[in-house]
Order: C-alpha cells, then sequence, then structure tokens
C-alpha cells in the first residue's frame, strides 16, 4: 500500500492542479495520512477512490438509459388487477337501488341500473371493454356521455342534492358518490402507468357515474 503524505499531496496539487477541479483521486492502494487529509480538507478538495468514481459512472450510466417497459397485453399483467375486487363494494349499493326503484314503480329506472350492475360484474370478472356501449345495447357510448358529464358539470365537489330529495333518489346518489370515490382512489393509485387497461376502467367508472346521475336526476 502507498501512503501519501502531505508533501507529497502538496506537490501532486501543484503538478497536476488538483484545486481547480476540486477532486482529488486515490488510487487502488493508495491510502492518506491524517496530516494530508486535514490539508486537502483546508482547502475544500474532495477525495474519492477510483473504484468509487468508475461504480458512480456506472451507476449515473445506468440512471440515464432508456427504460424498455414490457407492453401490458391482459388484464393479469394489468396494474389495475389488484384493484378490481374494490368495485364490488357497488353490488349491494346497485341491489339496493333496484329494490328501492322497484318498490318505487320505477321499472325503467330499474331495468337501467341492472345494466350498471351487470357492467360492474363484468369488469371484476376482467372482461373490460373500450366503450362502455359494448356490454349492452341500450347503453349510449363514451363520447356521449362525456360531453354530458361536461354539460352538467359532474366534476364539481358541491352537494348536488338536498334532504327533499326521494329516498330512492338519494339511494342512487349515495352509489353515485361511491363509484367517483372508487375512480378517483384508482386514478390516484394508477396516475404513473402507461396502462390500457388501466385508462379503460377508469373511463368505464366515469360512463357509469353520468348515468348513475341521469337515474337520479331525471
Amino acid at each position: 500500500m502507498s501512503v501519501l503524505t502531505e508533501s507529497k499531496v502538496r506537490k501532486m496539487l501543484k503538478e497536476y492542479n488538483y484545486l481547480e477541479s476540486g477532486i482529488f483521486e486515490l488510487r487502488a492502494g493508495e491510502k492518506l495520512t491524517p496530516a494530508a487529509k486535514g490539508f486537502l480538507n483546508d482547502r475544500h478538495v474532495k477525495v474519492v477512490n477510483s473504484n468509487k468514481s468508475k461504480s458512480s459512472s456506472a451507476a449515473s450510466h445506468t440512471a440515464n438509459a432508456v427504460v424498455v417497459h414490457k407492453s401490458v397485453t391482459c388484464v393479469e399483467e394489468s396494474a389495475v388487477l389488484p384493484h378490481l375486487s374494490k368495485l364490488m363494494t357497488l353490488y349491494p349499493l346497485l341491489l339496493k337501488n333496484q329494490r328501492e326503484l322497484y318498490q318505487e314503480y320505477q321499472p325503467e329506472k330499474c331495468h337501467q341500473i341492472g345494466h350498471l350492475l351487470n357492467v360492474i360484474e363484468s369488469i371484476v370478472s376482467h372482461r373490460i371493454h373500450d366503450d362502455i356501449c359494448e356490454y349492452h345495447e341500450t347503453l349510449p357510448n363514451n363520447v356521449e356521455l362525456q360531453a354530458i358529464r361536461v354539460a352538467k358539470q359532474l366534476d364539481q365537489t358541491s352537494v348536488m342534492l338536498n334532504y327533499t330529495a326521494a329516498s330512492w333518489q338519494l339511494s342512487c346518489y349515495e352509489t353515485y358518490i361511491a363509484c367517483v370515490v372508487l375512480r378517483k382512489e384508482l386514478e390516484e393509485a394508477l396516475s404513473s402507468q402507461d396502462d390500457s387497461f388501466a385508462i379503460q376502467t377508469i373511463n368505464l367508472l366515469k360512463a357509469i357515474e353520468v348515468l348513475l346521475w341521469l337515474i337520479t336526476s331525471e
């Protein structure tokens, strides 16, 4: 092992002009004396080992390398998979909506809720389509529902009903809010994912929200 004394370090600084770079590189097998370390420290010269420098360079290269992501080809590979079961919490809410609508002699709305329940069940079962209209011929498409969403300002967070609303309306509104919360949680959890199945699921939930609100308010 080669020991570098203060005097030798002084000489090296003059010869190689380390002061300008601010870095003093120790080669393998070299060691500084305490006096030499103090001398460099007083002059704010950083001491690095050549092997660490190389490791750092390699790490930097790795960090800057282009990362190739494997494309997601099925739901089982999607980041949305562990979140799908959370949608099952909508089952009892939708069934409750159906019962109340049935009791209020609102057969058309009751059937509409039934369609939404089938859509949710399909999503949970990994049958995720591009557009909600693909689940049933009576359902409008995502583009139409998005236009309604904008027109009715459904992205607001204020209370949209009051206590004078009918019991079935408050029940459907509860389901609507539950769907909004699930969708927002999903968006937050998957915000960094470039995943077509995650995007489709979020868009389907947005479409369901609009349909729930139309059932509730009309």
